[in-house]
């Protein structure tokens, strides 16, 4: 279960529902289609929120390239929302060393 990625509330909610439903045949598409969501609620996002979603934007390609071949079935989509959750976590683990 991606717990952090349901633990941002709205926007990971969102993410989530991207994850599971966008029309995206690969991953760099998938990727694409969080990027986007990211994007669009990036500039309403409080500023712990943005430094975590600014750096899973970031990762996001390169951490959905493995998942590639499972991408078209709900197990695919499944492993994808866990990477996703476990790039909030490492984001997380690091968001100090940007605020006090």
């Amino acid at each position: 279960m991606p717990t952090q990625l349901l633990a941002l509330g709205v926007i990971g909610v969102r993410l989530y529902e991207r994850i599971l439903s966008s029309p995206a045949q690969y991953s760099n598409e998938l990727a694409d289609h969080i990027v986007d969501e990211i994007n669009y609620y990036l500039p309403m996002a409080p500023l712990k929120e943005k430094t975590i979603l600014f750096h899973l934007a970031c990762d996001v390609h390169a951490a959905l390239e493995e998942c590639d071949e499972a991408i078209n079935s709900i197990a695919g989509r499944n492993e994808a929302a866990v990477i996703v959750s476990g790039l909030i976590a490492q984001s997380k683990d690091f968001s100090y060393l940007y605020h006090d």
